[in-house]
């Protein structure tokens, strides 16, 4: 089985998206996704990101959200809006864009994209996906992937007369749902078993474990094989095409009328 006929057995399959999310990482000269630019501590600027090492065009929230776990994540996502981690995470994007808690100040807007989002005014995420969910696009595409949420709206700040203290407030006007992911092939994941025409069910798997069910599934699909990532790092290696990057979706706006007390400011 030649592995760059996967992507079209995903669009065979009708799984569009996660073949063209494929066809990108074929397409483009190899480049391995440093190991520590996926832990949180050391990711780089998503604004010092190259077009080589990131997609913004592909994944789309109106097709994730066909997805019902996507639509839960969004939910998880809201509901961690007002957590202390992401009042201080806010706080922290106020005062890096020089707001020192006088007046008002405007904080992100709807025409940002999902990385300016990322880099401005994002407050907290979930995680979505694993490896016991279907054999759907979703799968295909993302795998395991974090939903984050951003906001726009106006910080403002009420001086007490007595003590000179301000209390600082956020008047949230939209929320922004997106999807962030690396698209890379490093550790031993197992990706599937494949034909030429599609990926095997997990049932049809476990009966290829056995040599009557190998026989079966290969007289009724062809020649296939279990696909793991150590066989894209060979082919990167091997032909010098296959380059890592980061995925972000579209962003996906709610608007919303609320207030966040971020207390005394500092």
């Amino acid at each position: 089985l030649a592995l760059s006929r996967i992507p079209g057995a995903m669009r065979n399959m009708g799984w569009d998206t996660a073949a063209a999310l494929m066809q990108r990482w074929f397409d483009s000269p190899g480049w391995e996704m440093p190991a520590d630019w996926k832990e949180p501590e050391k990711q780089p600027n998503p604004m010092s990101l190259s077009a080589a090492q990131c997609d913004e065009s592909i994944v789309k929230m109106s097709w994730a959200m066909q997805f019902e776990r996507c639509r839960e994540a969004v939910e998880v996502a809201e509901s961690r809006l007002m957590t202390t981690n992401a009042i201080n995470r806010l706080k922290n994007l106020l005062k890096q864009a020089g707001w020192r808690g006088a007046g008002s100040f405007k904080l992100g807007a709807r025409t940002m994209t999902a990385r300016e989002v990322d880099s401005a005014s994002q407050v907290n995420f979930t995680r979505f996906g694993n490896a016991w969910n279907t054999l759907d696009d979703m799968y295909g595409a993302l795998g395991r992937a974090s939903l984050k949420i951003g906001i726009t709206g106006t910080a403002f700040g009420i001086q007490n007369p007595i003590t000179r203290e301000i209390k600082a407030h956020l008047q949230v006007e939209y929320l922004g749902f997106y999807i962030r992911d690396h698209y890379d092939f490093s550790g031993l994941q197992y990706l599937g078993t494949w034909t030429e025409d599609r990926v095997l069910t997990k049932a049809e798997t476990v009966i290829t474990l056995t040599p009557q069910g190998h026989l079966v599934i290969r007289l009724k699909d062809g020649a296939f094989a279990a696909i793991t990532n150590f066989h894209f790092r060979n082919y990167r290696e091997k032909h010098n095409e296959g380059g890592d990057f980061f995925v972000y979706s579209d962003v996906l706006w709610k608007k919303v009328d609320q207030i966040i007390d971020l207390g005394t400011w500092t």
